[in-house]
């Protein structure tokens, strides 16, 4: 069973050092870089669970980022066999390898002595279904954000990285 997800806390949409120029209008969601976005805005709780091995659990990341990170995993498990999930500010990595029709999942900290796999059909739906959800609750929480190419390219990458039947 693979599960993941996000909790939304308003609290911290935006980063404490940006705070003021957001109320003072500075700062515009249709126009945040790609990086702005990925590092600091909308830090919420990650769960990242796979058969029961919880990989991240409440982990508060910026979710533009988490979505990012996955949608290049489909790229680079289609091309590569292999992908990597990692975090910027710690040493700890997920890896995902194909082994036939499954994805197989390690860490560098506390790996399960049987790594957790499942099905490359269900890990591809479950990104999508994963992007999808996150970028509806921005845009329909912070309107400004839909016009915003970073969520262009995402969903482009989402829907063009792994083919559904991959």
């Amino acid at each position: 069973m693979l599960n993941i997800g996000f909790t939304p806390d308003s609290d911290m949409d935006i980063p404490a050092g940006a705070e003021r120029a957001w109320r003072d209008g500075r700062i515009g969601l249709a126009t945040l870089s790609a990086t702005d976005l990925r590092y600091g805005w909308f830090a919420y709780r990650i769960d990242f669970q796979v058969g029961g091995h919880a990989f991240l659990s409440a982990a508060r990341e910026p979710l533009v980022d988490i979505m990012f990170t996955l949608a290049h995993t489909l790229r680079s498990l289609h091309e590569n066999g292999s992908a990597e999930i990692d975090f910027t500010e710690s040493s700890y990595v997920i890896r995902l390898e194909l082994t036939g029709g499954r994805v197989t999942f390690t860490s560098s900290h506390r790996a399960p002595a049987e790594p957790p796999q499942c099905a490359v059909e269900e890990y591809v739906a479950a990104v999508r279904a994963f992007v999808a959800t996150g970028v509806a609750w921005l845009v329909e929480n912070r309107p400004a954000i839909a016009e915003n190419p970073a969520l262009h390219e995402l969903r482009a990458l989402v829907s063009e990285a792994m083919p559904p039947n991959a």
